[in-house]
């Protein structure tokens, strides 16, 4: 596939005026592969009591990694330490819980079984489990536990490249370079049904998160959401120019699709069934997150990073970012609200490193990242409540030194406000709708 010039990245490092966002760090241990790193998932806090990730790779491999801080583990001078990985698993109201030690630097659990490479992995989100898709055209559903895979889902004519859980974990979607999108029963293996869904191959899939539609991405540049009961297509959007796309992702509430394109891009697309204050049409492209990430030419994941600790200020408590991975060696994290560049991290210092997979922990702030350098990082931050101390302290300031000349021209401000109403109603409702 042609790929276009990429796009003039500034040199300013790390962060901009959002200076009330914490800032992440690299965590002094890091994972390996023997090839390139394809997909990372961190697990979900409702199974694994540890922060812990899954790394997929062009090797055929998963591997399984406890996250170290020094908020949960302590690491010693010669940057080593033990860590106890719980993962339970509710059944009949029976809690299974299985605790290994592992060692930084060294994955707890290594899943082989895939003929060929994995290009995704997901967990599941009421049990240990994990699926994966294979260059072999096959899907897998793994025990965390036992790292035993339990079953192989065969059906696909072409490498298989995408898959996720829906929310009750029964059924599997999958996309594939066959330009279908097919749906599995977990227990059994079966394929419940087939969706002719695209004229290319298909890049990323997802549920919303009562698991009455689905949501699938191409190379053909279209986004299309599916009534997952049906079958039938509800929805087709794509964006100006008509740019393949890389991965798509909804947002907690459903009303959003994140989805990512070869065109350097990521859009916030809105798609719930209602119409907005404004008689907006569904859809619409309402957030853009651009200039910052290269991606021209791999599907680099993103993910969105909610702020789910306690916040000790009303800035902090609007913390959402989203994260991306870049094909010049970096993670680039936006705000989600302004579109504004918060933070890139340097995942390696090689620009031609593609970092290609990125997972944000639901409950932490943590990140993983992962490229074709075979290196898996993780990302933590602290509060920061300096940082944010001091951006309010700017604020009160730089409103109390323009107070006069805001009244003198309340009448005009008034004018303007009158004229951007519509509009502002509209972003402010968006604003609000995002929110987990």
């Amino acid at each position: 596939m042609t790929t276009t010039k990429r796009p003039h990245i500034a040199d300013d490092n790390t962060t901009t005026k959002l200076s009330y966002y914490p800032q992440f760090t690299a965590l002094s241990h890091q994972g390996e592969h023997k090839r390139a790193i394809s997909s990372v998932a961190m697990a979900p806090s409702k199974i694994c009591t540890t922060p812990t990730c899954a790394s997929a790779s062009a090797d055929g491999t998963i591997k399984l990694w406890t996250l170290l801080t020094s908020s949960n583990n302590s690491v010693n001078a010669n940057n080593s330490s033990t860590a106890n990985t719980n993962l339970t698993n509710e059944d009949n109201n029976n809690i299974l819980t299985t605790t290994t030690t592992t060692t930084t630097n060294k994955a707890f659990s290594t899943l082989v079984g895939h003929s060929r490479g994995i290009n995704d992995v997901t967990w599941s989100s009421q049990a240990p489990y994990l699926a994966t898709a294979s260059d072999d055209k096959t899907l897998r559903l793994w025990d965390a536990h036992t790292s035993e895979a339990l079953v192989e889902f065969r059906g696909h004519s072409n490498f298989v490249f995408c898959v996720k859980f829906n929310p009750s974990s029964n059924i599997l979607v999958s996309g594939s370079f066959d330009e279908t999108v097919k749906l599995w029963d977990v227990r059994s293996g079966d394929c419940i049904s087939t969706l002719p869904a695209h004229s290319d191959p298909v890049t990323g899939v997802d549920w919303i998160r009562d698991g009455t539609c689905l949501v699938s991405g191409s190379h053909d540049g279209l986004i299309r959401i599916w009534d997952t009961a049906t079958g039938e297509c509800l929805k087709t959007i794509y964006a100006q120019n008509n740019p393949p796309v890389s991965q798509v992702q909804y947002t907690p509430n459903g009303k959003f699709v994140l989805a990512g394109t070869l065109d350097s891009t990521l859009r916030l697309w809105r798609t719930s069934t209602t119409t907005t204050a404004g008689g907006r049409p569904n859809g619409f492209c309402c957030k853009t997150y651009r200039g910052h990430h290269v991606n021209t030419k791999y599907c680099v994941a993103s993910d969105i990073l909610y702020n789910t600790n306690a916040a000790t200020n009303k800035q902090q408590e609007q913390q959402q970012m989203v994260v991306t991975g870049s094909e010049d060696g970096k993670v680039v994290l936006y705000d989600l609200q302004s579109q504004e560049m918060v933070q890139t991290l340097q995942h390696s210092n090689d620009p031609n490193t593609a970092v290609l997979a990125v997972s944000c922990h639901d409950s932490e702030r943590m990140i993983a990242t992962g490229g074709t350098d075979r290196i898996v990082k993780f990302w933590s931050c602290s509060s920061n409540n300096a940082a944010a101390t001091t951006a309010n302290n700017e604020k009160k300031n730089h409103s109390k030194d323009h107070k006069n000349d805001e009244d003198s021209s309340s009448s005009q401000q008034q004018l303007k406000k009158q004229k951007h109403d519509s509009k502002n109603d509209d972003e402010e409702e968006d604003n609000d709708e995002m929110k987990p």
